[in-house]
């Protein structure tokens, strides 16, 4: 036992602790103290459970019952303010914020990336992409272009905001009446199927939009056929006021500029010359399409057109834009779009194709995405779902760590380069301390050593346009010299060329003598070694002749 606790037990009092006196331990403290207080149960008691378990599900009820009428709260309230509201939407949030999963193929903000985009986009005509907008058309007359997304919207519950400007030079005049620029969801993949050879072709005996009259793109530089619908910016209506119209097509027919559009039900908002950047939001859901506009991002959202149309996902989007004929003197606007936010609402749909990644892994995600999948029986399919959410993320990684080591690379590479580059300006700096003075004497009599600097840098300039003159002066000399010599080489050439043939000449006749006599001495030579060899043959027989009698 403790010390302490046996002199408690023999009745002795505790030492005093900083002067003051320690109380006496009480009984629990003395048992707990020798092992032999009780211990706390291992949990609550069984009744103490089920109570536990009545009031976490009594308290979970609530939750779900008041998150219901919650929402139901809210629906009543954003119907009464858009019935009340004076013809302006609220501010509040659509409830659906949560769910808003941003689309970053389809979106693009400044500073803006030229080549990034043009991987994403496809850019023709007047249009093109700067590092602080899309310039959808300057503002001169007669010029149309277009920017279209090069992949499809997955997903038919999304919403589209971009801030836009159109502005002119002349304020408070009206602008051309035939220009507009245009947003568009449309089935067809203009990107695919545009071809700008047409237009380069029909430019050479006519205009940029005689090409695009024979590609059907007669409406608002966009195909005037088409399955979809588009949003109308123009100051082509009855009152020659800006105007915002909701246009739609099934295909069937061409639709005509100044008698499809702009629309009857056309809303007339002047987004013109305006001070901040105006904000156009289009919302799609399956079963409607709405639209909206605010002249400055501090002002209340305009409620521009609310149709009942059913949307199918797989639609691709684009600007297009005609800056007018200039038949009328009036001003041409610059139409530009500053930024383009597109977001997914839809929970069991993938909005995009997500970049850099295998169609399996895409795949895999969208299985994932469906209402089986993201709701669980037991412990059992969750784990199934989140190893098959591991091996994606595993094959991902994979995929991904060429790039990374490459990319590791390549900053490798920069921060060497960028260490040569630090070494270099050490060394500029040091040797401008040892040419203009170090320390005390470069600081105060700055401006004596670099006086001191041109000087010298003068007379090294007067040197050496004094000893340029004197070498020029030399080589003149020289090819003055091998000139002389070449002359009198070319007089004594032609001379040393006809002794030279004369030569040959006879060179060539002494051995064409010589040759004859040597053809001559070997005919007599063999004339001479067949008549020696007659006579030989005739002795020969002659004493054969003679020993055999």
């Amino acid at each position: 036992k403790p010390p302490l606790f046996k002199r408690v037990q023999e009745g002795g009092r505790p030492p005093p602790l900083h002067g003051r006196a320690i109380r006496q331990p009480t009984r629990s403290a003395m048992l707990r103290h020798a092992g032999l207080a009780m211990q706390p149960p291992a949990g609550p008691s069984p009744s103490l459970r089920c109570l536990l378990l009545v009031v976490v599900g009594l308290w979970a009820l609530a939750c779900v019952n008041g998150d219901d009428k919650g929402r139901e709260r809210s629906d009543r309230r954003k119907r009464r303010d858009k019935r009340g509201g004076g013809g302006r939407y609220s501010q509040r949030d659509d409830g659906d914020e949560d769910k808003k999963i941003y689309m970053p193929r389809h979106s693009f903000s400044t500073p803006l990336e030229y080549d990034s985009l043009l991987n994403d986009w496809i850019v023709s005509g007047a249009s093109i992409f700067d590092r602080e907008r899309l310039l959808v058309h300057p503002g001169v007359p007669q010029l149309s272009g277009f920017a279209w997304n090069k992949w499809p919207v997955l997903t038919n519950d999304f919403e589209v905001i971009f801030q836009f400007r159109v502005s002119s030079e002349s304020q408070g005049q009206p602008g051309q009446d035939d220009q507009a620029f245009a947003f568009w969801y449309v089935a067809e993949n203009v990107s695919a199927s545009y071809d700008e050879k047409v237009n380069l072709e029909a430019g050479k005996t006519g205009t940029w939009n005689d090409g695009l009259r024979q590609q059907g793109m007669t409406l608002v530089g966009g195909k005037a056929t088409f399955d979809g619908f588009g949003v109308v910016l123009s100051t082509a209506g009855a009152s020659k006021k800006p105007s915002v119209s909701f246009v739609a097509n099934d295909g069937s027919r061409a639709l005509v500029f100044g008698q499809d559009v702009p629309s009857p039900q056309a809303k007339e908002v002047d987004f013109r010359n305006t001070l901040n950047a105006a904000q156009f939001k289009l919302r799609v859901t399956p079963a409607k399409v709405e639209g909206f506009i605010k002249q400055s991002p501090s002002l209340s959202w305009i409620d521009c057109f609310s149709v009942e149309r059913a949307t199918k996902n797989g639609g691709y989007i684009g600007f297009t834009s005609f800056s007018g004929s200039g038949a009328v003197k009036s001003p041409t606007d610059l139409a530009s779009v500053l930024q383009l936010d597109v977001s997914n609402y839809d929970e069991n749909a993938v909005g995009e194709d997500i970049k850099d990644v295998s169609t399996q892994i895409q795949e895999a995600y969208r299985q994932m995405l469906t209402d089986d999948n993201r709701h669980f029986l037991d412990q059992k399919s969750q784990t199934e779902h989140l190893n098959r959410l591991l091996t994606m993320l595993t094959e991902h990684l994979s995929t991904a760590k060429p790039a990374d080591d490459r990319l590791m690379q390549e900053l490798q590479g920069l921060t060497a380069r960028v260490d040569s580059l630090n070494t270099a300006c050490r060394s500029l700096h040091q040797e401008a301390h040892v040419l203009l003075g170090p320390g005390a004497a470069f600081n105060t009599d700055r401006d004596a050593g670099i006086g001191a600097l041109k000087k010298e840098l003068l007379g090294l300039q007067l040197a050496l346009v004094h000893n340029t003159a004197a070498q020029r002066k030399k080589i003149e000399d020289i090819h003055k010299n091998l000139n002389e010599v070449k002359s009198k080489t070319n007089k004594g050439d032609s001379q040393t060329y006809g002794i030279l043939m004369k030569q040959s000449d006879e060179l060539e006749k002494s051995i064409n003598s010589r040759g004859t006599q040597m053809t001559w001495v070997m005919i007599l030579m063999m004339i001479s070694i067949v008549a020696i060899g007659a006579l030989m043959y005739t002795r020969m027989s002659y004493y054969e002749k003679k020993h055999f009698i």
